[in-house]
């Protein structure tokens, strides 16, 4: 579930750990714009033939994997890459999605940074492998392009978390987890460190006070650690590096005070996960079958990334299956009459964080796309309603607005990993189509 922003571009933290300098030069990190667009509709045979040919091999090991345009293949991939656990569909027949007489490619986008341009111009320039959109429960547009198609399992990044954050709000509702308790009541392993006195919900709305440098420009980074130690970066030989959250976890200390300010910091996740694999005596894999996967009537089986000792990471699952857990949320977590996750669990979700604290913890910087962060979902405070947002690196995304009655899912594979460096092209987008499809 990692946003991996910047990884070691040309970096002291590449050398600082031993990766290799193909990792080193992995990720660009210039925002896109309209002269930094190359790559857009590459077509490379990666990893094709008997065996590729050697310039056209992609790797985790040596980093190869996050280069530009490779990663546009690697996110469509990942499970010929690295270790991954299955998330069982079940044996229902699908659910399956209908199709409206609706279609936004038509629309006109005007970007935040003054440019217009045609929506199917706009996907391009995100660099979008799956563009979906349902409204009132149907699909109104669906594009695949270049590695991606209907089939695909694609990461999701850091999109992921939202899947979590939700589950562990249904099993409070159910008593099973108790928000208010601190993490270490349920996970003693965590006494001495950031979590010991941090509550549950404090994690879940990323307002713990920790220890840990997540600057990825920073050639000591301790972020550069923990990804090795989540398996979202190789371990060089002869470099000393955990093999697993569980072991690195209860080495970050505490900093400040929780509960003040939004502190984005991505191993409140994997606490999150171990918590919900505690308290249900299950692997997040199978819980999330149990709990979303079978009862949606999901197309395909979904996957979770894996570190060294099996804790779960970022999933992989098809464009229409993101879409149906959007619609599921949208729902109220209600599907065809069966109740599968309780209206106040997902209520919860829509009613957003505190507005204050998130904007403490952006420095007062206002943004367009969110407002609040709550139960690891981004939360847009709109008139009337709130809107939902789980995003991810390099251009995941699952926009949720509950009034127009709208699903948005993509999938992408950027040049650059924060998610920010796209709000300019898709936010306006989200309001494009919304305006759209609320039209009469």
């Amino acid at each position: 579930m990692m946003k991996r922003r910047h990884f070691l571009k040309a970096s002291g933290g590449a050398a600082l750990l031993g990766i290799s300098s193909g990792l080193a030069d992995a990720v660009e990190t210039k925002p896109v714009s309209p002269s930094n667009v190359d790559g857009i509709e590459s077509e490379e045979n990666w990893m094709e033939g008997f065996p590729p040919n050697p310039d056209q091999i992609i790797q985790f090991n040596d980093g190869s994997y996050a280069r530009f345009p490779q990663i546009r293949w690697s996110l469509c991939h990942i499970e010929e890459l690295v270790p991954t656990r299955s998330v069982w569909r079940g044996s229902e027949p699908v659910s399956q999605l209908d199709t409206s007489d609706k279609d936004v490619f038509s629309l006109s986008i005007h970007t935040l940074d003054g440019r217009t341009m045609q929506l199917e111009e706009a996907l391009k320039h995100c660099f979008t492998d799956g563009f979906l959109v349902l409204h009132k429960g149907k699909i109104a547009s669906e594009r695949y392009f270049l590695h991606c198609t209907p089939n695909t399992r694609h990461v999701i990044q850091s999109a992921s978390k939202s899947f979590v954050g939700t589950l562990a709000e249904q099993l409070s509702v159910e008593g099973v987890l108790d928000k208010k308790r601190v993490v270490s009541h349920y996970l003693p392993e965590l006494k001495q460190a950031a979590w010991k006195d941090a509550r549950v919900v404090d994690v879940m709305d990323m307002l713990v006070g920790m220890q840990f440098d997540e600057d990825y420009r920073r050639p000591d980074s301790e972020v550069y650690r923990y990804l090795m130690a989540m398996g979202m970066l190789p371990h060089p030989p002869g470099v000393k590096a955990f093999r697993s959250v569980y072991q690195y976890l209860p080495n970050i200390p505490k900093e400040g005070k929780h509960n003040k300010a939004f502190a984005y910091r991505e191993p409140n996740i994997s606490v999150l996960g171990w918590l919900l694999r505690r308290v249900s005596g299950m692997s997040l894999a199978d819980l999330v079958s149990e709990r979303i996967w079978q009862p949606l009537g999901m197309e395909r089986d979904a996957y979770f990334m894996v570190d060294g000792w099996g804790a779960e990471g970022t999933l992989s699952m098809t464009l229409r299956d993101f879409a149906r857990f959007g619609k599921l949320i949208l729902s109220r977590g209600q599907l065809n009459g069966r109740q599968i996750f309780s209206p106040e669990a997902i209520e919860n979700c829509f009613k957003g964080g505190c507005v204050d604290k998130f904007a403490a913890g952006m420095n007062g910087k206002v943004s367009p796309s969110f407002q609040s962060y709550k139960s690891q979902w981004w939360v847009r405070h709109l008139e009337g309603r709130n809107a939902l947002q789980a995003r991810g690196a390099y251009g995941q995304s699952l926009y949720i607005d509950p009034q127009a009655e709208i699903v948005i899912a993509r999938f992408g594979s950027a040049k650059t990993s924060p998610s920010a460096d796209l709000d300019h092209i898709v936010t306006p987008m989200h309001d494009a189509i919304v305006k759209a499809l609320s039209a009469p």
